[in-house]
């Protein structure tokens, strides 16, 4: 489950951010095409759209005033993407505890990426450059064991927008590392979503996986209509594009992803007029369950690196 509270501040734990003014909005423009980003609430995509038409979920404007990121277009996820069970995990021989950072969900959720303001390094009228740098606080109190450096670019152009990831392990020692973003789609009647997998890892009512199905169940092949389609769960082995029709009225919209995002995450609530396709490098609560698509182990001073690109074309 991807989450979208009523009422979420950016951290849930105390990383809850002030008014937003319009100057904290950075707005990109190239040809008919324009986005807005918010370093200051988790580096979020407030807005993409295409001759005016939303491309995405437009976030509203109560929610930018309070930094409630989690109902922004876009926002990253990393150091790790979607949830570890209980906050514990055990990696080179030690447990480690990670803290609650939401009040409606008992895991941790979506990393620390999206609860901190990020730097703009430099920019553009089309790109952003945007860095973020985290040092543990207290050993055995910190939201995550191991001090990083993320950079996240935005780079837009006539037809679409383009997301890049970066996660440095800035520890002495090897670390666990996931990346991932988690883009809110509109949904309409009619809206049609396509894409391939090798399997389906269904969620439980707790968001965590629960059943492998294979061939996926249901199957995205040859498109679904997403009128009355309730998914939650990962999709290990996507090919790395995702098609949507229906979402903007005469546009073909795609997602794509570099291959180090091999799993495509799926959350279409009930009853609501969005829904997410999220494209992250590991499986919900790898570091528990061993079965799923692990997280990358960085050495010391080593990246995990990638793309997505959102396009968005008329319809032939």
């Amino acid at each position: 489950m991807a989450g979208d509270p009523a009422r979420t501040g950016a951290g849930g734990t105390g990383h809850h951010r002030s008014v937003l003014t319009m100057a904290a909005i950075i707005t990109l423009a190239a040809g008919g095409m324009r986005a807005e980003v918010a370093p200051a609430i988790g580096g979020a995509l407030l807005s993409l759209s295409r001759d005016g038409a939303d491309i995405m979920r437009p976030t509203p404007a109560d929610a930018v005033a309070t930094g409630q990121v989690r109902r922004t277009a876009c926002y990253p996820m990393l150091p790790y993407a979607n949830r570890i069970a209980d906050g514990r995990f055990l990696f080179a021989g030690r447990w480690h505890h990670v803290p609650r950072n939401t009040p409606d969900i008992n895991h941790p959720l979506h990393g620390l990426g999206w609860q901190r303001e990020w730097v703009v390094d430099e920019q553009s009228d089309t790109h952003v450059h945007l860095r973020l740098s985290y040092q543990p606080a207290t050993v055995g109190q910190a939201d995550w064991p191991y001090p990083f450096t993320a950079r996240m670019a935005y780079r837009l152009d006539d037809a679409s927008l383009e997301i890049g990831l970066d996660l440095t392990n800035d520890s002495q020692g090897m670390a666990p590392a996931g990346a991932g973003l988690h883009p809110f789609f509109r949904r309409g009647a009619g809206t049609m979503l396509r894409f391939s997998s090798l399997s389906h890892w269904r969620s439980g009512a707790d968001g965590l996986p629960e059943k492998v199905i294979m061939p996926p169940d249901p199957d995205f092949r040859h498109g679904r209509h997403l009128d009355d389609s309730v998914v939650d769960g990962d999709f290990p082995g996507w090919a790395g594009i995702a098609h949507m029709t229906g979402s903007v009225p005469g546009l073909l919209v795609s997602l794509r992803a570099d291959r180090i995002f091999g799993t495509l995450r799926v959350y279409t609530p009930v009853g609501r007029d969005f829904f997410a396709v999220e494209p992250v490098t590991h499986g919900a609560n790898a570091l528990n369950q061993p079965e799923l698509p692990p997280m990358t182990i960085l050495a010391p001073g080593a990246s995990l690196s990638g793309t997505v690109r959102i396009n968005a074309e008329p319809l032939a």
